[in-house]
């Protein structure tokens, strides 16, 4: 019973069972074995079946038994022998599979085998084996730099030849080192990337590794983890980009460099590919288009750049497609307009090139451009400037010579020519300056242009003249124009001077008559005709002056009358000669004559002057003596003028002279000014009587006015009042008449 169930249970389980019986030969030794009984799964194992092995010998059921490595009916008798449970695992090459074979002798020396099917098994270990072993070939044999390490601690567990020649060290030496040893990283970012590796998140990483010699190298680290020898490593092959790295900088420095440039320069630049697409456009280019990179990139060249010829508005070829097309680098086309995103129009100047590889393939266009507005209105002042006077806006010499030779071969007849001159220029500018003398200039051209017609050519020709040229006009026609430039004159009037402009004019009615001729007669005429106002424009010039320095100054009428009556009567004390007399009348009247070239502000302010202020009243002697040099009828008095402040102790101005070195004019001149000063009202004190003021001359004697001068002024002082009394009767009279009337 117990047998039978034993014999069922073995038909289930899922070894291969089978028991044998030796075949003893003539001493009693097994020799082979007799298959008494295999269970189901023995059968599926070897694929040998129970009908076709039951009763037969071993090396009957399996001929080739005994012709491989490894001997069934030896392993058999020595458990048979020994009495003892055997295991061994073999490869069965009749069966071409691998086994794990469990023997047990029994009574008789039978045997009892179990069976397990390990193919599967064992082949994944020879796999394994196998790689492992090419996995060691490759290690130690390959060029490239490898590594074991231990995950966890970074200890290097392995190197290969190559990494003991990279890194400087010996095998041992690594294998004593963890990675952390040559890594130059931090160790928070080294273990970040180990987690990343373990995870398979990432392959490889940059790493900065540091020889043995001391060198950082750039290196490539491929990391995965592997099963070895039983422990969890990382398998890491290095590789040395040091170079790679470097050009790669070297790379992206020339990147930026190109990219800075592109956006720092001046010019507008745009790129496009081969087939016209803009790829990149700099800032300037969206500033002039009106487009900006990201809206421009990808658009055809001609939906952005849209270019005209500024003479006709026509569109003008497109540059990029010519470059596309010919492969060369178009030029400038002449006077290129771009019409702008708002459809304004900008004049610009431009040159495309086409974008080449190493083999001479086009594979783009650059194209730059600059907008040209300010030059090309840069250029129009030059040349406007080139041919016009800057401060009138007439044309200038250059101008007029070339229509001087133009007309002088026209037959354009009969021909004006008129040159004036500007009377009192030289005048102007000394008493109110070169800002006045200028806008003197503009008042004349201004005048000039209003009364001539527009075909007429009129250029200042120098300092105080100007031209005129009149094609197609007659004598008659030209003294018109000249009555009408007078007439015009005649109505400017400032500071109570009038504006004159002295003219002539001659008329070319051949041809064979020379135009340089007659403006040579031109000139004469005008010279002529400036002789003959000259007189009268001086006397007109010095009573407006008179009459501008009493309007700007608190000096009345009166004033000048009675200093005048002082200095004579004082002229008479000394005995002064008829010339002496005269021109010291003529001083006291025009003695101020430089206060017309100072600020009325400053001579009429109530309160006290500063010093800058008192610098500048200073001036005036300067500026009268400027004026009476210019004027024949004052130049006599010129230098007394320029000296009427000096002192006798020295502290005067301009020149600080002292004692007798001042003209005897001019110290008469000061004593009659300060008394009558002092004896009449000002706004920042009241008038002193008579002995008051006498006393004051007395006390400075010796120091602001000669002794000799005051002494004659106060005993004279009788006769002066006799004449301030005279002078008053005749003004009261006078008042009396103008109210009757």
């Amino acid at each position: 019973m117990a047998e039978k169930l034993i014999q069922e249970l073995l038909g289930h389980v899922p070894w291969g069972y089978a028991y044998h019986k030796p075949v003893l030969n003539n001493r009693g030794e097994p020799e082979d074995y007799i298959f008494l009984e295999v269970s189901p799964a023995f059968e599926v194992m070897t694929g040998l079946q129970k009908n076709d092995i039951l009763g037969k010998r071993v090396t009957e059921a399996l001929p080739g038994i005994r012709s491989g490595n490894f001997d069934w009916v030896s392993f058999y008798r020595q458990v048979a022998l020994a009495g003892v449970k055997q295991e061994i695992i073999h490869y069965a090459e009749p069966l071409n599979r691998w086994y794990r074979i469990t023997a047990i002798s029994s009574p008789k020396q039978h045997i009892v085998t179990f069976l397990q099917d390990i193919s599967d098994e064992m082949k994944q270990i020879m796999e394994r084996e196998d790689l492992l072993q090419r996995l060691q070939a490759m290690f130690n044999g390959h060029t490239a730099v490898m590594l074991l390490v231990e995950p966890v601690t970074g200890q290097i567990k392995d190197a290969n030849p190559a990494a003991c020649s990279f890194y400087g060290y010996t095998r041992q030496e690594l294998l004593s080192m963890r990675v952390q040893d040559i890594n130059m990283l931090p160790g928070e970012e080294v273990e970040r990337r180990r987690l990343m590796a373990l995870k398979k998140k990432q392959k490889y990483f940059l790493f900065p590794h540091r020889l043995k010699n001391g060198e950082i190298r750039l290196v490539d680290v491929y990391s995965c983890p592997i099963d070895y020898s039983g422990e969890k490593l990382l398998f890491s092959i290095i590789i040395d980009v040091t170079e790679r790295e470097k050009y790669r900088e070297e790379l992206y420095r020339e990147k930026e460099l190109l990219r800075t440039t592109l956006v720092s320069i001046g010019d507008a630049v745009v790129c496009t590919d081969e087939k016209g697409l803009i790829t990149i456009m700099n800032k300037v280019a969206g500033e002039i288009t009106g487009w900006s990179e990201e809206e421009a990139r990808g658009k055809m060249f001609d939906q952005v750049f849209r270019l005209v010829s500024e003479e006709t508005g026509e569109v003008i070829e497109n540059p990029v497609a010519k470059v596309l097309q010919t492969g060369k680098t178009a030029g400038p086309a002449p006077r290129t307009a771009l019409i702008t995103r708002e459809g304004r129009q900008v004049p610009i100047v431009n040159s495309a090139a086409p974008i080449k590889d190493e083999k001479e393939n086009i594979f783009g266009v650059v194209m730059v451009f600059r907008d040209i507005t300010r030059e090309k209105r840069k250029q129009e002042e030059i040349l406007y400037l080139s041919y016009h006077d800057p401060l009138t806006g007439l044309y200038n010499r250059r101008f007029a010579e070339e229509e001087i030779k133009r007309l002088d071969t026209s037959r354009e007849l009969p021909l004006a020519v008129i040159i004036g001159d500007v009377n009192g220029l030289k005048l102007t500018n000394d008493i109110f300056g070169h800002e006045e003398g200028d806008r003197l200039l503009k008042k004349a051209a201004k005048v000039i242009k209003k009364s001539c017609r527009k075909e007429n050519i009129i250029a200042r020709w120098g300092g105080d003249e100007f031209l005129i040229l009149l094609p197609r006009t007659d004598a008659r026609m030209a003294e018109k124009i000249v009555g009408r430039i007078n007439s015009k004159c005649g109505r400017d009037v400032k500071r109570n001077i009038r504006l004159s402009i002295s003219l002539g004019y001659a008329v070319k009615t051949k041809a064979t008559e020379n135009l340089w001729q007659k403006m040579k007669e031109a000139e004469e005429r005008m010279y002529h005709q400036k002789l003959l106002e000259q007189k009268s424009y001086r006397n007109n010039l010095i009573n407006a002056l008179l009459t501008t320095m009493a309007e700007k100054s608190t000096e009345t009428e009166e004033h000048a009358w009675r200093l005048k009556k002082y200095c004579l009567e004082l002229g008479r004390e000394f005995g002064l000669s008829g010339l002496e007399m005269e021109q010291l009348a003529l001083l006291a009247m025009l003695h101020d004559i430089g206060k017309v070239g100072i600020s009325e502000s400053i001579l009429k302010k109530p309160g006290p002057l500063t010093p800058k202020e008192w610098a500048e009243i200073k001036k005036h002697s300067e500026i009268g003596w400027r004026i009476a040099r210019n004027i024949p009828e004052m130049w006599t008095v010129a230098e007394y003028i320029l000296l009427h402040h000096e002192r006798w102790d020295g502290q005067g101005y301009p020149r600080g002279l002292k004692g007798e070195e001042i003209p005897l004019l001019c110290r008469i001149l000061a004593v009659a000014d300060a008394y009558d000063a002092m004896t009449g009202n000002r706004s920042y004190r009241p008038a002193l009587s008579s002995e008051e003021a006498l006393a004051e001359l007395q006390r400075n004697a010796g120091t602001q006015f000669d002794p000799e001068v005051v002494k004659k002024f106060i005993n004279c002082r009788q006769n002066i009042k006799t004449l301030l009394k005279s002078r008053e009767l005749k003004l009261r009279r006078r008042n009396t008449i103008e109210t009757q009337y």
